[in-house]
């Protein structure tokens, strides 16, 4: 019996026990125990931890003392592959496998193990040879129930389905004020999805968890084990991650990410005690897998912006307004004088959550007609929105206040080169500010006259004047 064989074998069995394939690393662990190496020599080798090692390795070593009905470690591991291979035939071993495939014991379907250079060309996972229906274990208990969805025209759910099924997107982001929708969107394209991935997890991070509470929280819902002992580092529990985003493609969601991002400063920044987030989101970007991470978050973690480009495997969608789709919320609310909407839909930004709420306003003050509403000068803020709006106010810095409060006093878009007036001495200021506004999506932008001007949306711009600011 040579190694293949062993390798051959192993898998067939790793895949009806847990219905994916060896991983590469479980190929070298049994390659080199194979070869009498030590563990650390394999970890060299792997480029990983001895401690990664040796889980992965006490994991097979279950597998296969279950499967013989005898303990089996790295010691008498290949004497007793070699005694078994004599007593059964490598026939009587597939029809083995294959009489489990027919009874159907199989749940799930996962990717075929190959050379490192062919995982790293393949896009999709490779489907059971009998076509099995594949499987997804999935955690939604996070996620919010959500029936109505409206979809748009700036970022359909088929283009946020194209990113992750065919261009192999690891590390999305999505952003976007609260009520514009990133939650409801990434909810309605998981069926969409179902079965690319064999595991499916959606975490919010509204309660501010460390990474460490974060990753024991992910890594037991994808190793199957309730209870799980890490080690204490969080170096070795950020590979032991990687590990299983490359063993299975998977689908996780953390949602609320501007919880773990600082308050008062420019944004992106995360609060102090935070930051290893910033070596997770790196790591999932930058290493090679088929799995993805969405982060729905009101502003982007700025380290993220760093290594985000348009070809690359790490997505940063800013998510606007619904657009003309939103018609479709005023109509279900019954409102009347439809040729208004457009102009209502506009200084609400297209924001699902804001137009339910002044449609609501609308029926229960002005019976429903919108240009009744819309004749007086003052936008309604309704008790609901209003904390709302004073939430994001107050995640500014003071340079963000500024600028601001500069642009909510013109009655005009203002020119780059008038802001640049007004803030003389604090250009380095005006020039973080205005980004990170953008950002946050407080401030639009527009091009006039072969120049770029910027003015505060009319809802945050009414909020201002009703707090004084």
């Amino acid at each position: 019996m040579d190694v293949q064989e062993v390798l051959e074998w192993a898998d067939e069995l790793v895949f009806l026990k847990t219905g994916t394939h060896l991983s590469s690393l479980q190929q070298t662990v049994l390659k080199g125990v194979w070869n009498n190496q030590k563990y650390h020599e394999i970890g060299d080798e792997s480029h990983c931890t001895e401690a990664n090692v040796k889980r992965v390795a006490g994991n097979l070593w279950q597998m296969i003392s279950e499967e013989l009905d005898e303990k089996v470690d790295k010691k008498n591991f290949r004497a007793t592959m070699e005694r078994f291979y004599v007593s059964n035939s490598k026939s009587k071993i597939r029809n083995f496998v294959q009489s489990n495939f027919n009874q159907g014991n199989i749940n799930f379907c996962g990717e075929m193990w190959h050379s490192d250079e062919a995982v790293k060309k393949r896009s999709h996972p490779i489907t059971n040879p009998n076509n099995i229906k594949p499987e997804t274990r999935d955690d939604l208990r996070d996620a919010p129930d959500i029936s109505t969805f409206y979809d748009r025209a700036s970022c359909p759910l088929t283009t946020l389905q194209t990113l992750i099924a065919h261009e192999n997107c690891r590390l999305l982001t999505i952003t976007g004020m609260s009520g514009i929708g990133k939650s409801a969107i990434v909810r309605h394209l998981i069926p969409q999805l179902q079965t690319q991935f064999a595991r499916i997890i959606w975490r919010s991070l509204r309660t501010s968890p460390p990474l460490e509470i974060t990753l024991k929280n992910l890594i037991q819902f994808l190793s199957n084990q309730p209870e799980i002992n890490l080690p204490p580092d969080t170096d070795t529990q950020l590979s032991i991650l990687i590990e299983y985003l490359r063993d299975n493609r998977c689908l996780i969601i953390l949602d609320d990410v501007q919880q773990i991002l600082n308050r008062g400063q420019i944004s992106g920044y995360y609060k102090p005690g935070y930051e290893n987030y910033g070596t997770l989101f790196k790591l999932i970007g930058e290493i090679p897998h088929h799995s993805c991470l969405i982060l729905n978050s009101w502003e982007p973690p700025l380290d993220i912006l760093s290594f985000t480009d348009d070809n690359s495997a790490v997505r940063l969608l800013q998510l606007t307004g619904l657009g003309e789709a939103a018609t479709e919320i005023l109509r279900e609310k019954g409102l009347f004088d439809e040729e208004k909407w457009p102009e209502l839909i506009n200084l609400y930004q297209g924001n699902p959550l804001w137009l339910k709420l002044v449609a609501q306003t609308i029926n229960n003050l002005f019976t429903g007609k919108v240009s009744q509403y819309l004749s007086y000068e003052s936008l309604f803020l309704s008790d609901e929105l209003t904390p709302i709006l004073q939430q994001h106010y107050q995640r500014l810095s003071e340079s963000e206040k500024h600028v601001i409060a500069l642009l909510t006093h013109q009655t005009e878009p203002v020119y780059i080169t008038t802001l640049l007036e007004d803030c003389q001495g604090l250009r380095a200021d005006l020039f973080k500010a205005i980004p990170s506004l953008v950002r946050r999506g407080l401030i639009s932008t527009n091009i006039r006259r072969d120049e770029t001007v910027f003015a505060v949306i009319p809802i945050v711009r009414e909020y201002l004047k009703m707090v004084g600011r």
